[in-house]
């Protein structure tokens, strides 16, 4: 009998570290080796995703360009890789061994499922942000050689709407795909941390009205929801179409 349980325990206790994570990462960004890494996972309750909200469950630091991080873990969960306060890339705590890259042109996470299918997501968003840039530039260099601002308004309003279009929808499609799994709720989080106050923006209000329950039952974003109807219901102007969207996926070191 003793025998016995002793082999349950054993059984019992590998059976509750069976989850593990192991981040290995290299950096061809010059000005971050001899720095510290925090890895910190973003909220699951509350509406902000500001840094002080988030909580860091390991660090280490970049010597020649490697860093690495491994650790028990519960469940898959979203998380973000800081040096200081400032944000360096996305990463999705899983059951994998991941490898990370962290530059100015093309970071990414892979190794594991669920940071496979975000970085091709993100792969894609990039594009399009690259072209609203390019047009942005265009944009800049007409005016510096004395075109009207409604010339340049005319020659680029059309092609940047139907950008900006796309990358609504890709994102929205995106969120409503993996609403059951961390991504989705992780991704809204993101895209929710653009903004300084929780608002009702035509993008969100879509995405709440096709989401499935479980979605709606994530505690983040039942609380932003709930924040962001308040505060529509005390100034119900519409500021969706106010609101500039940002580059959501890296911020460059």
């Amino acid at each position: 009998m003793r025998k016995l349980f002793l082999l349950l325990s054993s059984v019992l206790i590998l059976a509750g570290c069976a989850e593990q994570y192991n981040i290995a990462g290299s950096s061809s960004v010059p000005c971050l080796d001899g720095r510290m890494l925090y890895l910190r996972v973003l909220p699951s309750e509350g509406v902000t995703t500001t840094y002080a909200a988030t909580r860091c469950i390991d660090s280490c630091m970049i010597m020649h360009g490697r860093f690495n991080f491994e650790g028990d873990m519960d469940s898959a969960m979203m998380a973000i890789l800081y040096t200081g306060t400032q944000r360096v890339m996305p990463v999705v705590i899983e059951n994998a061994n991941l490898d990370v890259k962290v530059d100015h042109i093309t970071p990414r996470v892979s190794g594991g499922p669920l940071n496979d299918k975000l970085y091709k997501f993100f792969q894609k968003k990039n594009r399009l942000d690259n072209e609203l840039w390019e047009l942005q530039q265009r944009s800049i260099r007409m005016m510096s050689e004395g075109y009207p601002i409604v010339e340049v308004n005319r020659r680029m309003a059309k092609k940047t709407k139907q950008l900006a279009k796309r990358s609504d929808e890709l994102e929205t499609r995106f969120i409503l795909e993996n609403a059951d799994n961390v991504l989705g709720p992780g991704f809204f989080m993101l895209l929710c941390s653009q903004y300084p106050t929780p608002i009702m923006t035509d993008q969100i209000k879509r995405i709440i009205d096709q989401a499935p329950h479980t979605f709606m039952q994530h505690p983040f974003v039942r609380h932003y929801v709930s924040e962001a109807q308040r505060r529509m219901q005390m100034q119900p102007a519409d500021p969706g179409t106010h609101m500039p969207k940002s580059t959501l996926a890296v911020d460059n070191p």
